[in-house]
């Protein structure tokens, strides 16, 4: 009877410790999964954004790809370039409504020196 006993006391201490170890493993797979996908997804969201762009010679499409640049604000740089000239220096681009520091400073790394 003893026997019977520890057989079966060391048989459910096996498949408790499987069960939980397939637990850990599949939790640890599901967390990697997730990982992974949500990876994968931030990198399908994410648009190429153009470099060296001349805030001169752009056209609104180019503008709009852009950081925190949409329609409305690229067709203000355009109508601002077609009524002051062009730009003289980048910093000038704060004149154009919608456009404040924080929006020029997102922009610089992706605009050609003026």
């Amino acid at each position: 009877m003893k026997v019977i006993n520890l057989l079966l006391v060391t048989f459910l201490v096996t498949i408790f410790g499987l069960s939980v170890v397939s637990a850990d493993s599949y939790a640890a797979s599901a967390k990697k999964e997730m990982a992974t996908s949500s990876g994968n997804m931030t990198k399908a969201m994410k648009k190429e954004v153009p470099h060296d762009v001349n805030i001169n010679t752009a056209d609104e499409k180019l503008l709009t790809e852009l950081p925190g640049i949409g329609p409305v604000t690229a067709e203000a740089i355009i109508d601002y370039r077609q009524t002051n000239g062009k730009f003289k220096s980048i910093d000038e681009l704060t004149k154009v409504k919608g456009i404040g520091p924080k929006t020029l400073a997102k922009l610089k790394p992706y605009l050609q020196k003026i």
